[in-house]
């Protein structure tokens, strides 16, 4: 009899399984945290992005209301220089007031650039207006100006990106500047008509202005994604060892199982009283090395044997005796065949050896020899005792029966001519007696 088991799903290693979860964790607060600190910073662009917008919507607001008037007049005694680059139409450029104080006009390009130039002194918050075409040199567009004055002419009405520049970052933000009537005194002699883009205004915002509130930021989200991980990897732990636990747990279970399945295994193939094979497992092994001689030809002889008179042992010294002297004869026969020979007890004092990979001259020169090892022997209480050997040839049409009994049926041959002896059946079909 054997126990049989549900056999549960098979677990990866406890530590196997929970390094992978933890590792994939890991991998999932990492994509988490980078994915979180992507969107803040485009967060932190939106925000410089509209922060330049309404610098730039200030400035044209105040540009507006100076073209509204035609200019505005302001005085030179605090280092504001007129603007030379008026063309001759431009008249009453400098005034006197009858106090005597000397004004200057003032139109919205010079008083945006002033501007510009005092916010930059102050908050590094720097602007401009160009153009591909300037009035004045410095006024000149750069590269990204110039880019974005020729997407203009294609349409744009905003162009925006964060730039590298001096080694830090900047927001660049350039609107269109479109040619309206107020404008043409000034640059009608550029060849500017009415509704023409004749430029850009332009903001340019270092990012470190948002730095301090990124980085707050940035530290919160290191802060939060670490207890998760943490959190996370304590509740993986936790499983861990429940899971290592009940891992355990089965494992020895499993062991006493097999253990259990051995002894079973073993009582039910192995004889109690000798140690050998018992008939049942015999049977078993015959049937497979008489497939296998069948299949490649091997030749095989059986030995058939008992003890003679052995009723008469247990009758005269006991059966305790009778069982020592069947323990001591099967210490005699396994020290002298093969162990690739079988040696079984049949059933009470008959025994069966196959001979692997001989024929029955072989197996009748064994049975031989131990027949006179035994008679030899001195067992103890008892002196001397002999066998019966019967030796049967295997033929290719043999069974496990009809090779056993034709083993047998030379034993008893032995018998009838007097005990202590060694018959053959070779010379007969399989089957016959």
């Amino acid at each position: 009899m054997r126990i049989n088991k549900l056999k549960p799903s098979r677990l990866t290693q406890p530590e196997t399984y929970s390094l992978i979860l933890a590792c994939g964790w890991t991998i999932v607060i990492v994509i988490s945290l980078l994915a979180s600190i992507s969107v803040h910073r485009q967060e932190i662009v939106a925000i410089a992005q509209n922060v330049a917008r309404a610098y730039i919507d200030k400035d044209i607001l105040y540009r507006n209301w100076n073209a509204f008037h035609g200019g505005i007049y302001v005085p030179t005694d605090r280092g504001l220089s007129p603007n030379q680059f008026y063309p001759p139409s431009v008249q009453e450029r400098d005034v006197i007031t009858p106090s005597g104080r000397r004004l200057t006009l003032v139109n919205p390009s010079y008083m945006t650039r002033q501007i510009y130039e005092f916010a930059q002194k102050k908050d590094k918050i720097s602007g401009r207006i160009t153009s591909l075409k300037p009035l004045r040199p410095e006024n000149k567009a750069d590269l990204w100006e110039e880019s974005a004055l020729r997407e203009f002419e294609q349409g744009r009405q905003e162009v925006s990106s964060v730039v590298t520049e001096g080694g830090m970052r900047h927001m660049r933000l350039m609107r269109p500047l479109v040619t309206e009537e107020s404008c043409l005194p000034c640059h009608a002699h550029q060849g500017y008509k009415k509704g023409d883009i004749r430029g850009g205004i332009s903001i340019r915002l270092p990012m470190m202005l948002f730095g301090p509130a990124m980085g707050k930021q940035v530290g919160l989200l290191w802060a939060g994604h670490g207890v998760m991980w943490l959190l996370g990897l304590t509740g993986l732990y936790t499983g861990y060892r429940g899971l290592r636990r009940r891992t355990e747990e089965r494992d020895l279970a499993e062991q006493e199982l097999k253990r259990l399945n051995a002894i079973l295994e073993n009582e039910a193939t192995t004889d109690s009283l000798t140690g050998i094979c018992n008939r049942r497992k015999f049977s078993g092994r015959l049937h497979m090395e008489i497939q296998e001689a069948k299949r490649y030809g091997m030749p095989l002889a059986l030995i058939f044997f008992d003890i003679d008179h052995f009723k008469l042992v247990n009758d005269t010294h006991g059966h305790e005796t009778g069982d020592n002297v069947l323990q001591e004869l099967v210490r005699i026969v396994t020290g002298m065949i093969r162990q690739t020979d079988i040696f079984a007890r049949f059933g009470g004092e008959e025994f069966v050896i196959l001979v692997h990979n001989n024929d029955v001259r072989t197996g009748r020169e064994l049975a031989e020899k131990i027949r006179s090892r035994v008679e030899q022997h001195r067992f103890p209480q008892i002196g001397s005792v002999t066998c019966s050997f019967g030796v049967a040839q295997f033929y290719p049409d043999d069974t496990v029966e009809t090779f056993i009994k034709r083993a047998d049926d030379a034993m008893y041959a032995a018998k009838q001519a007097g005990r202590n002896r060694v018959e053959t059946r070779c010379d007969c079909q399989p089957g016959a007696a």
